[in-house]
């Protein structure tokens, strides 16, 4: 092509035909031009379709991990709702009431206010978003910010589960140094055997430690519900900016 262009010019030269010379060249200019502004629409075309795939691919990535972490958050309010109830009611046992204290509810009591569940999201598309630099394709800015919060709201949160799984740890000597281990752990674990050993609730619920116990756990996991709470609704509103970011494309 380049080289019937230049012909083109050289016969032009020849025959003395400058004005349609110059007339041509000036097209030919125009002509290399539209190609160029061609070549780069083009470029920018692709440039902006393999942005848009690579940008939903993020998103729908978060998507599922975003789901997941909803999914475990709820079992995790579920259970830590369980250990509040559960606390609360040992708190309202009266030590002097003999019936209530040798209830055959009493270890299930015990082993409802000591479970021990945490909330760990998975971050991976988000930490793979964040460190590509891929989370720019996003342009919604508060999407955006609160991908980019999201750990740090979470770490926030888990300082208290961490403060209740203390609390828990800290009580087990002065629950064991009462009740058999196994008495209230066979609640949920079907295998294991009653102990041979009498368990002593009474001495139990007269110990000021032991009430100290169950006013910090108390406390601790109701500041945890809320905190968790809160992460659940920062959750959700990520999930839904995500859906109006793919409906948008």
């Amino acid at each position: 092509m380049i080289k019937l262009f230049r012909n083109i010019r050289q016969n032009l030269l020849k025959e003395g035909k400058k004005a349609k010379y110059f007339k041509y060249a000036v097209g030919e200019i125009v002509l290399v031009v539209i190609g160029i502004l061609i070549a780069l629409q083009v470029n920018n075309w692709n440039e902006n379709r393999i942005s848009i795939i690579k940008k939903e691919k993020l998103l729908n990535a978060l998507k599922i991990e975003f789901t997941s972490n909803l999914t475990q958050l709820e079992k995790v309010l579920y259970f830590d709702s369980i250990v509040l109830e559960g606390t609360k009611r040992l708190m309202r046992i009266d030590p002097e009431n003999s019936i209530e204290i040798t209830s055959d509810s009493m270890p299930n009591w015990l082993q409802n206010a000591s479970f021990r569940w945490t909330f760990n999201p998975i971050n991976g598309a988000l930490r793979s978003g964040i460190s590509s630099g891929q989370i720019h394709l996003i342009k919604n800015d508060s999407l955006v910010n609160l991908l980019f919060g999201w750990q740090d709201f979470v770490a926030d949160s888990r300082e208290n589960e961490e403060r209740c799984v203390a609390a828990v740890i800290a009580a087990r000597p002065i629950i064991e140094k009462y009740i058999r281990n196994l008495d209230y752990r066979r609640t949920y674990i079907i295998a294991l055997r009653k102990s041979r050993f009498p368990s002593d609730y009474q001495s139990l619920f007269t110990d000021p430690l032991f009430e100290d116990y169950l006013g910090e756990r108390y406390l601790s996991m109701d500041e945890a519900l809320f905190e968790l709470k809160q992460v659940k609704k920062q959750n959700n509103l990520i999930l839904e900016l995500i859906d109006l970011e793919l409906n948008k494309d």
